[in-house]
């Protein structure tokens, strides 16, 4: 089965205005209220957290893939009641959502939900085919480690994090594995800090349904080769 990476649109004539959001609204200290979204990552909460609003440009087009980064969306996707829908149906575990409205022209656009995975499936990683290095500030790269399985990777990474910063573990290539049980999961410790990925059975649906804002990036591919080399603009169109 083709597996895929989701990636939000860069086509300015989907997101309308790119980029497509201009702000963010707060209802608590975002630094100090323990309950804000972003102080719980990759954990499940029996709690219902303080979410944040994104505020979209004027000239933005409302999609069910929300292109926003910043405080209270580290990590996380922003999708509409209909992109859930799809993806909770091939996801029975390890995932929450909790409702993130929009802002858009000075109203409030309900049924947007921000996604919070929090059972990662690293062992779906061929390690031996797959590149794993100590980094130092983020991407800078040390040494390449040996890391045969899933419990040397989980093992190597508690080390580097009780060591804490400026050490971090970087996953810089990696290979599925050939059998996975799974239509939707997530990496962490990869560029861009965790990816999103689904079979080709949710990119069908996704596309059946006519989502917008989403894109679909092959996992065999670089993100170099995607946006530079051309493959990207193959499948949608030029930025």
């Amino acid at each position: 089965m083709k597996f895929y990476r989701i990636n939000n649109s860069l086509n300015s004539n989907v997101l309308g205005h790119y980029p497509q959001v201009k702000d963010i609204h707060y209802k608590c200290d975002v630094w100090d209220e323990p309950k804000f979204i972003e102080h719980n990552q990759f954990i499940q909460m029996d709690f219902e957290p303080i979410t944040a609003n994104a505020v979209l440009h004027e000239k933005s087009k409302i999609t069910d893939l929300i292109n926003v980064s910043g405080m209270g969306f580290t990590n996380r996707l922003l999708v509409s009641e209909k992109l859930k829908n799809i993806l909770e149906s091939y996801r029975k575990t390890g995932i929450q959502f909790f409702e993130s409205n929009l802002i858009y022209k000075n109203k409030e656009i309900d049924n947007y939900w921000i996604l919070n995975f929090f059972e990662s499936d690293m062992h779906f990683l061929n390690f031996n085919k797959s590149k794993v290095y100590l980094t130092e500030n983020i991407f800078d790269k040390i040494r390449e480690l040996e890391i045969k399985n899933v419990n040397d990777f989980l093992n190597m990474k508690e080390i580097i994090e009780d060591e804490g910063l400026p050490k971090g573990i970087f996953i810089e290539t990696f290979t599925l594995e050939n059998t996975i049980d799974e239509d939707f999961f997530f990496l962490t410790n990869v560029q861009g800090g965790v990816t999103y990925i689904v079979s080709e059975k949710i990119r069908n649906n996704v596309e059946q349904e006519n989502c917008t804002g989403i894109e679909f990036m092959p996992i065999e591919i670089q993100l170099s080769q995607w946006l530079q080399g051309g493959e990207r603009e193959k499948f949608y169109g030029k930025v």
